[in-house]
């Protein structure tokens, strides 16, 4: 832009500020070398006292349209007082641009795709304006899968799309808007009512088809007749871009999340009344009919809802606004994201089983303690991924002597291959089967809870959750040679190492298990002691052991 130089408000050097191009900085040397400090700019119509530079930290997703509409403003001439406005807008995810609120690299504006699922944010470095734009959470499908199940009119549903036969992707939900959403809105089409094990799974499920980003759910749903989830906007992009098989956007019939793009004003260290009096102007422009009709060219809703003119078939969304759900409970959205965490872990874990004659005991005429154990142990392993690793062993006074434990499997991936051929998981499958044959003799707890502990603290992996998972229906009932408790607590607090930390996570079951020694047991490798008081809770009980091991040895 001939005629202009960059006239910095006093501050440190934004990082914003520093993605104007190089172009324009090198006129605004040339033609401040011979004006001096009363340098005046030529902005067509008159002169400017120097430039005030907006900075926008945008979503990625709507950086380029914001990019164009500020190129468009600088034509309106805008001015803060006798200063030239330059809007300069850099694609930031929320999770960049958050640490600088408040600080000297802070932008004037953030844009975010939405408040609900992002960072928290100080909510006195902020001021929300206006919304710019919004875009539902979609399901989108290959047109030919789409037609297959009533075309772009058709309705999906949260709760089809996991329990559905078909394959369900979703972007990572620890990195993606897009993929915590997805989560939180099958739990809320689920209900309360879901059993806390039926999640899991649930959960497990999606976890298992998940992709690090919105671009490789599209790249996955381009090779195969997957659905995937994603903004609507994003759906139009695609669609707009590809040689290739177009998708379409069904609408989930229980509603759905609208990513609303909230405008906020941002708090830096070094307060400027015009820089925020010029964004405010900015974010005032975006709301225009001129602004908002390029919004909506650009596959975007105004945040009223309305589509772009002769939205539909073409683009691969329909014209009507779905209905929205309200805002997410924060507490939700933390919990589905820890669940995600512990799921999403690397694992090593050892499973060490009580065999005892007590295990033979019937539960309300029904099923025996072991055989209910034998099947959550079935259903654990359905819900861990291929490549976590699991051994499993079994215990009771003298199974292998001079041992109360006996190794079934060791630990190790459960898709390897082992020497006879078949994998660790159909290995440990079968082990697990072979619980109740194996259930007679008394309890040799300590013991065993020390050789497993030794046993997966001396094959420690980094980066990994390495655990022992104990289930006991009783009490030690070791012979004179074994080692008490006070013996086995001193060696476990000796020997654990919080920077490699092994917890043992101790599981009873029935009224007869020693719930006081296995409290302390966990306590003393960092973590805590379950207990299924009624043994047909062992699964869900199982279960929730698995998910928060995430936090151990620190909860």
């Amino acid at each position: 832009m001939p005629g202009r130089h960059a006239s910095h408000r006093p501050a440190a050097p934004s990082p914003w500020l520093r993605r104007l191009g190089l172009s324009v900085m090198a006129v605004a040397l040339v033609g401040a070398a011979g004006l001096g400090v009363a340098s005046v700019l030529d902005r067509g119509d008159g002169e400017c006292d120097g430039e005030l530079a907006v900075t926008v930290a945008a979503d990625p997703t709507i950086a380029p349209v914001l990019t164009d509409l500020a190129r468009t403003y600088a034509d309106t001439d805008p001015r803060q007082g006798d200063r030239c406005v330059e809007v300069d807008v850099a694609a930031s995810a929320a999770a960049a641009a958050v640490p600088s609120f408040g600080g000297a690299e802070a932008p004037d504006l953030w844009i975010p795709k939405t408040r609900a699922f992002g960072p928290a944010v100080d909510e006195g470095l902020t001021e929300q304006l206006a919304n710019v734009a919004l875009s539902p959470l979609v399901v989108a499908m290959p047109q030919e899968a789409a037609a297959a199940v009533g075309g772009e009119s058709a309705e999906t549903s949260w709760a089809a799309l996991v329990q559905g036969e078909g394959p369900a992707i979703i972007a990572d939900p620890s990195a993606n808007d897009e993929g915590i959403a997805s989560l939180v809105a099958v739990r809320t089409a689920l209900g309360d009512q879901v059993e806390r094990d039926q999640l899991v799974q649930v959960m497990t499920r999606v976890s298992q088809a998940a992709v690090p980003t919105v671009d490789d759910a599209f790249a996955a749903a381009a090779e195969t007749p997957a659905a995937i989830t994603a903004t609507e906007q994003s759906v139009v992009a695609f669609n707009r871009g590809t040689s290739g098989p177009r998708l379409t956007a069904l609408y989930p019939a229980e509603g759905t999340f609208g990513f609303d793009y909230p405008a906020f004003a941002v708090s830096g260290a070094d307060e400027d009344d015009a820089a925020r009096s010029a964004a405010t102007a900015f974010v005032t422009y975006l709301g225009s009919a001129e602004a908002q009709e390029t919004v909506r060219e650009a596959g975007f809703r105004s945040p009223d809802g309305t589509a772009a003119d002769g939205a539909g078939v073409v683009d691969g969304i329909r014209p009507a606004l779905p209905e929205l759900l309200p805002a997410p409970d924060p507490a939700l959205v933390t919990e589905l994201s820890r669940q995600w965490a512990a799921l999403a872990l690397d694992m090593r874990m050892l499973a060490v089983i009580d065999v005892s004659g007590s295990m033979n005991e019937q539960v309300n005429g029904g099923a025996t303690r072991i055989e209910l154990t034998r099947d959550a142990a079935l259903e654990a392993l359905r819900l861990f991924p291929p490549d976590a690793s699991v051994g499993l062993w079994a215990f009771s006074i003298l199974q292998d002597p001079p041992n109360d434990y006996v190794q079934l499997v060791d630990v190790g991936p459960m898709n390897e291959e082992l020497d006879d051929g078949t994998t660790r998981q159909e290995a440990l499958v079968a082990a697990s089967e072979s619980l109740p044959s194996r259930a007679e003799g008394g309890t040799g707890l300590y013991d065993t809870a020390l050789a497993a502990f030794q046993s997966m603290r001396g094959s420690y992996q980094a980066g990994m959750v390495n655990s022992v998972v104990l289930l006991t229906d009783g009490r030690n009932e070791d012979d004179p040679d074994g080692i008490d408790l006070d013996t086995l607590l001193t060696q476990l607090t000796a020997q654990f190492d919080p920077a490699a930390p092994v917890p043992i996570i101790t599981i009873g079951m029935g009224p007869e298990a020693d719930m006081e020694a296995l409290q302390q047991i966990s306590a003393a490798t960092g973590t805590t002691a379950y207990h299924a008081e009624d043994p047909s809770d062992i699964q869900s009980v199982f279960i929730q052991a698995m998910i928060e091991r995430q936090c151990r040895p620190n909860c």
